[in-house]
């Protein structure tokens, strides 16, 4: 699926739009966080290249990203993260998902804008494009600022709990609706402390299944010791 094609399911599938950053914390099992911090991960990606943490992988789609510290933007660089995050520069996008190819729960993130000069008209937003296991997509846009902030409201993840990737991009809305004017290069966002929890099989399921596969080789061995017909 082409970025295009992608960016316009998913501003047609926006459960929610305009939702401001959130003060609760996420309850649940312990996540695993994307924190970007790993000094091996720190450098520019080009479109296409991945790069993997704690068994996820990033994928940059179509412009090039970069993994460093806001020292590296200089003047553009977004307000109130002293750490090392994942900045998306241009129009380009940030593909999650597990390295295994598993599921996963999206639980929360911090993310800021980073505008070029002259910025875009209209209100710029964050969106996450989730694909759920049975190829159903859905998406949900933030709005954020020069400042990185927390979007962390349980209510705006329940759609996330079992999908197959999630992609960040931004994009601009206006009276045309989301992502309807072209920005102009100013899609540029910076994140950081992805929580997502992967999904695992219940312990029943699990039992089951094993019990079921159990059975069917005892059958095979049965009908393998039995004596031919006279």
């Amino acid at each position: 699926m082409s970025k295009v094609i992608r960016r316009l399911a998913a501003c047609a599938a926006l459960t929610g739009a305009f939702l401001l950053p959130q003060a609760q914390a996420v309850v649940g099992p312990p996540p695993t966080l994307i924190d970007f911090e790993d000094p091996a991960l720190t450098g520019l990606y080009f479109g296409g290249d991945s790069f993997e943490q704690a068994g996820f992988r990033m994928t940059v789609d179509y412009d090039a990203g970069l993994v460093d510290t806001a020292l590296a933007l200089g003047s553009a660089a977004p307000t109130g993260n002293a750490t090392q995050f994942y900045s998306q520069l241009n129009e380009g996008g940030l593909i999650v998902e597990r390295s295994n190819g598993g599921l996963f729960s999206l639980n929360s993130f911090d993310a800021a804008f980073i505008p070029l000069d002259p910025p875009a008209s209209g209100t710029t937003v964050i969106i996450a494009y989730g694909v759920r296991a049975n190829n159903s997509a859905f998406g949900v846009a933030w709005l954020f600022d020069r400042s990185f902030a927390s979007y962390n409201d349980p209510a705006d993840f329940a759609d996330f709990s079992e999908v197959k990737f999630v992609e960040f991009f931004s994009c601009t809305y206006d009276s045309g609706g989301i992502c309807a004017t072209p920005i102009q290069n100013n899609g540029q966002f910076a994140i950081d402390n992805i929580s997502v929890t992967a999904v695992v099989p219940e312990p029943g399921t699990t039992v089951m299944l094993s019990l079921g596969l159990l059975g069917l080789a005892a059958l095979a061995r049965r009908r393998a010791v039995q004596p031919a017909a006279r």
